[in-house]
């Protein structure tokens, strides 16, 4: 089972001092193939220097733009690219041009199209509408990403009865959507699961998506009922593998049934995101995160 596998490092990432050895590290491993980079993040803010540390052996990185999508649904509440309201879905469109050419920027710093992936979200809160995210596809998919694909992540659909951590569309909409567009659909493995609170949701979603022909990629990133150093109770707060914090639903077997479930779906990439312990050091955040690519067991 050959299979790209990417890190989404920023979640573990250690002192901005460490960041670079850091990196040097995970580039040593020959299992990882790219990173998840968050937008807006370095890519907006340091683009050369975060160009620099890109290994030239990742030939396989996303950039999601969820990071900034939150931060600006939470300063306005019509924000996204699936919002009914016309202003609101504007400023959403205009956050993803720019996020467009930073990733030319960050292209043109490496000397070559460093982004293979581009996962974008059915935002707003509670309000989206799949006919409002259709629109904004249109637009999007006539744009040039310098090699990117452009894919929807999921997170967590509206459900009035409980608190939701991002409230958009639902995994059966988005995946609608995505056959319609010819685009991937990404799971998020915890953000699945905090959804109906189990396990067995990330599974589902795995299989619905790969059914349709529209799964492109799985991340695990772990969720659980309990609070726990990296938050409440079903946050959306990346925990690490069950191996490492004991209350996150993400066991090895879970790991495993899913990944297989996902490249037998047809997914093109798996990856690990998840944060650490502020004091973990360097060789303990890579040990957490190999923790999840040995439980896929893909050899």
């Amino acid at each position: 089972m050959t299979i790209p596998f990417i890190i989404g490092a920023y979640a573990s990432h250690p002192a901005p001092e460490l960041q670079e050895e850091y990196y040097k590290l995970l580039a040593q491993q020959p299992w990882i193939n790219g990173l998840e980079m968050p937008y807006p993040g370095q890519i907006a803010t340091d683009n050369e220097l975060l160009a620099g540390l890109l290994a030239a052996n990742w030939d396989f990185n996303a950039v999601t733009a969820i990071p900034g999508t939150m931060q600006n649904v939470g300063k306005d509440a019509n924000f996204g690219l699936a919002s009914p309201d016309r202003d609101g879905r504007e400023a959403a469109l205009a956050f993803t041009r720019q996020l467009r050419e930073d990733v030319g920027k960050l292209s043109e710093h490496a000397d070559r199209n460093v982004v293979t992936r581009i996962e974008v979200h059915s935002a707003p809160t509670r309000t989206a509408e799949g006919d409002a995210f259709r629109r904004s596809l249109e637009v999007l998919r006539e744009w040039d990403w310098y090699g990117a694909r452009l894919v929807i992540e999921h997170c967590d659909r509206f459900i009035s009865e409980q608190k939701p951590e991002k409230g958009f569309l639902s995994i059966e909409e988005e995946i609608e959507i995505a056959a319609e567009f010819e685009v991937g659909v990404v799971i998020n493995w915890g953000r699945s699961v905090l959804e109906e609170r189990s396990a067995d949701a990330a599974y589902d979603h795995i299989i619905a998506a790969g059914k349709r022909g529209v799964l492109d990629g799985v991340v695990f990133s772990g969720a659980g009922p309990e609070e726990t150093q990296y938050g409440y109770s079903w946050v959306d707060g990346h925990l690490p593998s069950q191996s490492d914090e004991p209350a996150s639903l993400m066991s090895d077997v879970e790991i495993k049934r899913c990944a297989h479930a996902a490249i037998e779906g047809g997914c093109n990439y798996l990856g690990a995101k998840m944060c650490v312990p502020k004091d973990a050091t360097l060789e303990e955040r890579l040990a957490m995160l190999t923790h999840v690519y040995k439980a896929c067991d893909l050899k």
